[in-house]
């Protein structure tokens, strides 16, 4: 019996590892190649530039983010021969093992459960949000992996009276990758001290303080003359309590208006179709059996979703991808609900074709929220394609002008959000689509610049691209 345990949970993990490289593998056949957007542009960028700074070159400055991705995402470079296959492969390799661990948690919280594998395979490995976080050259899916790993230890030690270190480093790693996941590991870091004093286990604190400080290595070395950068955020600056209940802000990113209050759209996580499509109904089922949550696991998981969920709805702006940080609590808080629907008859009778019917259902919702950044990725790599043959000039341009610099176009580059410019040279070329910026950049530097540029300098178009984007080149000032 214990053999056949042993060999069906291997096949379950090896099966949760396995599933997103494999769509993943598909997805790079059909060109998406995992860079997506200024962000994952930027850690392309750093990461390349740490590989630089390794090999004896110049120190990559002080950077924006936590340093913990690009910096793996360099060294794993130097294996793979390509730092964006290294970032993409980080992304969907801790995907993968935030999956194998969520399932690790409930075969731990819950040993004798029939339903745990068909739980995390459809509304984890399936889940869209989560899924296309592990698609992706962002620091998302590494954050998860870490995230889960702090609570895995947490629980383990709690039940068996394991090793504490595992869980100051994991939330250490979680930290040093985005600073917000503090706020869901806060109260396991707590709680653990107070472990720590309990069991007389300082040994294991100070293994765990050595572990930590080799993670942080990477963040004092390059951000050692920005320490406390993170702090200065303008998002965390523009925190309040009202942004709970606004939905319209105007930030440095523009002005951007929302369809639901932040309140409203940080609960979304316990329903929406990108995260949970059966979440409504698990959440009817735990507040009937109120007391499925009155245990430990449930109560410390509730604590640390709270806590970031609303410290997340004082932000000025919404995006899943922040919100699915906090998503894999919520599959362990809802679990016991679904299990107990799992329990009538016609559920289980009918169990596999749910099943199928379920992962389909989580594909297409999938493929709907997948679809613009896989059209962004392929935008991108066709626009470079048809600059490519005027590089060596100066190119003014605003969004995709990290992903030109990425995909290695020569150009001497002039972002028109970072300044005013009113110098423009005969010669010059501009890489804009005015339509897409009007109005969430209204009266902010990318249209003022190219308004400047549209009024004042005649320009030519030499290539138009079917989304909208043309190719300018200044001919001469009017």
């Amino acid at each position: 019996m214990k053999l056949y345990k042993l060999t069906s949970s291997i096949r379950e993990n090896a099966i949760l590892l396995v599933v997103p490289f494999l769509i993943v593998f598909v997805l790079r056949v059909f060109g998406f190649d995992g860079l997506y957007g200024q962000d994952a542009y930027e850690y392309l960028r750093y990461a390349n530039a740490i590989q630089e700074y390794i090999l004896g070159g110049e120190h990559p400055g002080n950077y924006y983010w936590p340093v913990l991705y690009p910096t793996l995402g360099s060294m794993i470079g130097f294996l793979f021969g390509s730092t964006a296959f290294a970032l993409h492969f980080i992304s969907c390799l801790s995907f993968s093992v935030t999956c194998v661990y969520i399932l690790k948690t409930l075969r731990l919280l819950y040993p004798t459960s029939t339903v745990r594998f068909y739980y995390v395979l459809i509304f984890a490995a399936f889940c869209p949000f989560l899924l296309k976080m592990g698609l992706i050259v962002m620091s998302d899916a590494l954050t998860l992996v870490f995230v889960v790993l702090s609570f895995y230890f947490f629980f383990k030690s709690y039940v068996k009276s394991t090793s504490l270190a595992p869980i100051f480093f994991f939330a250490t790693c979680a930290i040093m990758t985005r600073y917000a996941s503090l706020f869901i590991t806060f109260p396991l870091i707590s709680y653990a001290l107070y472990l720590v004093w309990k069991r007389k286990g300082f040994l294991q604190l100070l293994a765990a303080c050595f572990l930590s400080f080799i993670v942080v290595i990477p963040f004092l070395i390059f951000q050692w003359g920005a320490l406390f950068e993170a702090s200065s955020n303008p998002f965390l600056a523009d925190w309040s309590v009202l942004n709970y209940f606004s939905r319209s802000f105007s930030t440095q990113d523009g002005t951007t208006t929302y369809l639901l209050p932040n309140l409203a759209h940080i609960l979304s996580v316990f329903f929406h179709p990108g995260f949970i499509f059966l979440g409504s109904i698990l959440c009817l089922i735990s507040f009937i059996n109120y007391k499925l949550l009155f245990s430990f696991s449930q109560k410390t998981l509730l604590i640390c979703s709270a806590l970031y969920i609303l410290f997340l709805a004082g932000i000025p702006f919404q995006n899943p991808r922040i919100l699915g940080l906090v998503f894999p609590l919520i599959l362990l808080i809802l679990f016991p609900a679904f299990e107990k629907l799992m329990s009538y008859k016609f559920f289980k009778k009918n169990s596999f074709l749910i099943g199928v019917v379920s992962i389909m259902l989580q594909l297409f919702f999938f493929a709907l929220t997948f679809q613009l950044i896989y059209a962004r990725t392929i935008t991108e790599k066709e626009l470079a394609e048809m600059i490519h043959p005027y590089e060596g000039t100066t190119l003014y341009s605003f969004d995709v002008d990290l992903a030109m610099q990425g995909r290695g176009l020569n150009f001497g580059y002039k972002n028109m959000f970072i300044e005013r410019y009113e110098n423009v040279q005969s010669g010059d070329l501009i890489l804009f689509d005015a339509n897409r910026y009007k109005v969430q950049w209204k009266d902010r530097n990318p249209m003022l610049n190219w308004e400047y540029m549209k009024n004042n300098y005649q320009l030519k178009v030499l290539e138009t691209h079917p989304k909208g984007w043309k190719l300018y080149k200044v001919e001469s000032k009017k």
